[in-house]
């Protein structure tokens, strides 16, 4: 959530466009569900089986993962809208 914030309150900061805006609130949702499907497999494997289970840690390393890729696009997709905003705060 606290990405979350800062990613909106810098969106306003450097004024970026209307389409660059709607990718940002995209990004920031898919990687807020993404979380929540890792949640429902963790609980759903946590509620079919009591016992360690080698396919039931893969189930929820495998949804964690999906969570991370996502994270890290997302951090490319930032990037790519705010890097050239602030190296223009540099620019004489």
């Amino acid at each position: 959530m606290f990405f979350t914030i800062l990613v909106i309150l810098a969106a306003f900061l450097f004024k970026v466009s209307a389409a660059e805006f709607c990718v940002l609130i995209l990004t920031i949702g898919s990687v807020w569900c993404a979380e929540a499907m890792n949640s429902a497999v963790e609980r759903v494997v946590d509620l079919v089986t009591i016992e360690k289970k080698p396919l039931a840690k893969a189930a929820k390393d495998l949804a964690a993962g999906a969570v991370l890729i996502l994270a890290i696009g997302s951090v490319f997709i930032g990037c790519i809208i705010f890097l050239p905003k602030i190296a223009a705060l540099f620019v004489y």
